[in-house]
């Protein structure tokens, strides 16, 4: 028998002020994240003078400070930091449910956020995101090459692309690894002659080469041989970046030797602009991972679209 709504433990009234409580923990989450009310309003489409109301409101409700608050920054109170962690599992949990409700639909749908590094997008995580989006016209795509932790991007994006030389850390978000990506030792072919064509890892040593990240002056290199072999050079770096693509036109234009995804240099290859250094040995590879919230949360959109990745890096 259906029981009459105002024999409910909680009148109409005081469920209407705790749907508004839990709607209020979502925004206020959403403010804090956002680092501002400017910005969360960008990111919500909830302006600004509502969101600041809504968040007062919630403080008369539950009659505490939640944010401290000037005409330049804000702080989060104590009490502020453990609700923002209820309204974050509140909107995990929004999510989820919207994502069921898209997974039973007979095609995906909704927005797909990915976050790619530069050098990934270019070799192929465009192509396939604009293939994705074609095929699937009710998802909207949005991709990023936006650096920053894996931890931040995750609460900005849906599916985070990352590469990684080892194991990922554990963490709350789920890893999947879609590919292993083979790297190759490759120069320019006046660098190579120079060198009098070094066929393996002692002849490199102390040679110039392009690095990655900081712009030490000396460099230790790990390669992997045949029958598993290891071996470990000294080189000297003379031009370093922290982008692939900016690596791949140093080596290019003969700044030294340089390792990159085989992807991203094989047509350089098979041109003869760059030659294979001590074939059969190589950089250890890259493994590239997907990150995302949890497999509860990642909406059918999401799934395909790493299917499709994941197929299209494996050709």
């Amino acid at each position: 028998m259906m029981r009459n709504v105002n024999t409910l433990p909680f009148g109409p009234e005081r469920m209407r002020k705790l749907t508004d409580a839990a709607n209020d923990l979502m925004l206020l989450a959403e403010v804090i994240d956002a680092g501002g009310f400017s910005a969360a309003s960008v990111r919500t489409g909830v302006s600004k003078s509502r969101l600041s109301r809504r968040i007062s409101e919630l403080e008369a409700l539950l009659g505490v400070a939640l944010l401290l608050r000037n005409s330049r920054h804000f702080e989060v109170t104590e009490i502020g930091q453990q609700l923002y962690q209820h309204g974050r599992y509140i909107r995990s949990e929004m999510n989820a449910a919207v994502a069921a409700v898209h997974d039973n639909q007979a095609e995906p749908h909704g927005s797909l956020r990915i976050a790619s590094p530069i050098a990934l997008t270019s070799m192929i995580v465009g192509r396939v995101a604009a293939e994705f989006a074609r095929a699937n016209p009710r998802v909207r795509v949005s991709l990023s090459t936006t650096k920053g932790t894996a931890e931040s991007l995750t609460e900005l994006f849906d599916l985070v692309l990352l590469p990684s030389a080892q194991s990922l850390p554990n963490s709350d978000m789920i890893a999947q690894r879609l590919a292993l990506s083979p790297y190759v030792l490759v120069a320019a072919p006046a660098v190579v002659n120079a060198a009098d064509n070094p066929v393996n890892p002692a002849a490199l040593q102390g040679m110039d080469a392009i690095g990655w990240g900081s712009l030490d002056e000396t460099s230790r290199w790990h390669f992997i041989g045949p029958n598993d072999q290891h071996a470990d050079v000294e080189v000297r770096i003379r031009f370093s970046s922290d982008n692939l693509t900016v690596i791949r036109e140093a080596a290019l234009a003969g700044l030294g030797i340089a390792r990159l995804p085989l992807a991203l240099c094989r047509e350089d290859i098979e041109r003869s602009t760059l030659c294979v250094i001590a074939p059969g040995w190589a950089p250890p590879p890259m493994s590239i991972y997907a990150l995302y919230a949890s497999r509860r949360h990642i909406s059918a959109a999401g799934k395909l679209f790493l299917s499709t990745l994941a197929e299209a890096i494996n050709i």
